[in-house]
């Protein structure tokens, strides 16, 4: 009789309610990881894509293409290449304007072919 005495009478928690709180736990990490892991994941994909800087670039390239168009052109009238990057900047109206940051081309007068410095859309 004295032994069922202390257990009614002993505080603490039992196996199963020690159980249940683990189980509630572990639940509940196992759906903030989830969350962490999917938040993570959508920073990540609007990081990559990145439209701005990927229309930047592409306004760039496409003055390029222009600026390689004149180069061409004048190829096919004078035989020659332009000798420097100042005679094809002589070639255009007004110097071509980059949406980049800091971005200009490179230009080789051997085989004329021009060259952005930012291709990277990450660096634009």
């Amino acid at each position: 009789m004295i032994l069922a005495r202390r257990r009614t009478g002993q505080r603490g928690f039992g196996l199963i309610e020690i159980l249940l709180v683990l189980v509630v736990v572990a639940l509940a990490g196992f759906l903030l990881v989830r969350y962490l892991g999917s938040t993570a994941r959508t920073v990540e994909m609007i990081q990559e894509e990145r439209p701005i800087a990927h229309a930047r670039l592409s306004a760039d390239q496409a003055t390029l293409v222009s600026v390689q168009a004149m180069v061409r052109a004048h190829h096919a009238q004078n035989g020659q290449w332009p000798a420097d990057k100042a005679a094809v900047l002589t070639l255009l109206q007004s110097p071509p304007r980059f949406q980049c940051a800091g971005n200009d081309f490179e230009y080789d007068p051997v085989s004329g072919d021009l060259r952005l410095l930012i291709a990277d859309a990450a660096r634009c």
